[in-house]
């Protein structure tokens, strides 16, 4: 089945709608809107939104073959969808009610639905409910999902986060499409990447690669591979159902940052020290413990070697379980630590051994506080790059100097009382 084909022989209702896109190698940019039946499409198992769960699933169950209409397929598909952001569906499903379809979608030749999985859902469910055949307003793109698959993916990430209105990735999965866009299927650049999504710059790019490649890090401890063809990155699923972004997101800086020789040792040291977090049920807010040790820790050379000194035998025996019994839920690292208790033991001295020093560093924070603050600041500036000024109006850039210029004159102010 060829919808352009279809196209040609008048067997697709056009909508009289049109659609403007942005096309690599496309020399139109306005493109024929048709009212697609739902029977001849499928969803793209290659959508940065859902690609984790998808990895979840194959993990469990195995892969599954694009097949459009009423299959097993596209079922499934249909509930990463819905699973992704249950209220924003329900509201699509309650416009389309309401108002019809409003934005067109765009699907390839052969039916899969390169971006409008949340309005095709929508009338997939309504369809259901009251029996009656629904059509999906859709541009046919003259493009295949193998040959094109870079213009596919710079369109997709065009339209659904490079426009006024795009609604952002959840964490783990921006993360993830990322790293695997760039790093693993090499399909573009950082730069074309930046150009497609529509971001500002290529900083924000360039850490989501450094959290997925420490991301990476935790699940080679909590899930190594014992199969030599088995990837890490098919496991970032574990990372979303983990939770992972916030903790990652608090200490990648710091950890990168690093000047400590030992910096492997320290990065595996509080990647460990997640993963005993993780495990247990009464701790939820582990965002905030990884960013007391990044505080009061991490950030103090003194501390941090008494840490590692600290931890670094019971590091290796929490290593050594997970060697033992990898996990593949999120579950799992509550039952690796539940039945051993020599594993629970070493837990107890590491989380100790963090606490005692976290407690030392917020004692000496609140008489070091000025100094504290001093820190912040460089830190938040020296992570400023000339091109975030880019978007600045002239107006705003003289603006930007002045304040700079306020900047210096107090930090002039403060140097001198401190050297009296």
């Amino acid at each position: 089945m060829n919808l352009l084909e279809l196209v040609a022989a008048n067997q697709l209702n056009p909508t009289n709608e049109n659609k403007k896109l942005s096309v690599p190698g496309q020399i139109r940019d306005t493109y024929a809107v048709y009212a697609i039946p739902l029977k001849y499409l499928y969803y793209n198992d290659q959508n940065g939104r859902i690609n984790t769960a998808y990895k979840k699933y194959k993990a469990e169950f195995g892969m599954l073959e694009p097949e459009a209409g009423d299959t097993k397929y596209n079922e499934v598909f249909e509930k990463f969808i819905f699973d992704s952001n249950q209220q924003a569906l329900k509201d699509t499903v309650q416009s389309i009610k309401d108002k019809s379809q409003q934005e067109p979608g765009v699907v390839l030749p052969d039916g899969r639905v390169i971006d409008g999985n949340r309005r095709f859902t929508a009338l997939r469910m309504l369809q259901r409910e009251d029996n009656i055949e629904k059509t999906f307003s859709a541009v046919v793109l003259p493009l295949d999902a193998k040959v094109d698959e870079k213009k596919i993916k710079e369109l997709e990430l065009d339209l659904q986060l490079g426009r006024e209105e795009r609604v952002n990735y959840d964490p783990i999965d921006r993360i993830f499409d990322v790293y695997n866009t760039i790093i693993v299927e090499k399909l573009m650049t950082v730069e074309e990447y930046k150009k497609a999504s529509g971001a500002g710059n290529t900083r924000g790019i360039n850490r989501d690669i450094r959290l997925a490649e420490l991301i990476l890090k935790f699940l080679n401890i909590v899930s190594p591979s014992k199969d030599s063809e088995e990837r890490q990155v098919d496991k970032f699923y574990l990372a979303r159902d983990l939770k992972l972004d916030g903790p990652i997101e608090e200490i990648e800086s710091t950890i990168t940052k690093l000047n400590s020789g030992n910096k492997e040792v320290v990065t595996d040291a509080v990647l460990v020290h997640l993963a005993v977090l993780k495990s247990d049920e009464e701790q939820k807010d582990t965002t905030r413990v990884m960013r007391d040790i990044k505080k009061n820790i991490l950030k103090d050379s003194e501390r941090l070697e008494h840490y590692v000194d600290a931890v670094d035998s019971k590091v290796d025996i929490i290593v050594d379980a997970f060697e033992e019994k990898p996990i593949n839920s999120a579950n799992d690292i509550k039952i690796v630590f539940s039945n051993d208790e020599e594993l629970q033991k070493s837990a107890d001295t590491l989380n100790r051994s963090a606490e005692r020093l976290i407690y030392k560093g917020e004692n000496d924070s609140k008489r070091m506080k000025a100094l504290a603050k001093l820190e912040n600041i460089f830190e938040t500036l020296e992570d400023m790059r000339p091109e975030d000024f880019d978007e600045l109006t002239v107006d705003e850039r003289l603006e930007a100097k002045g304040v700079i210029q306020d900047i210096k004159d107090v930090v002039f102010k403060l140097n001198k009382e401190l050297i009296k």
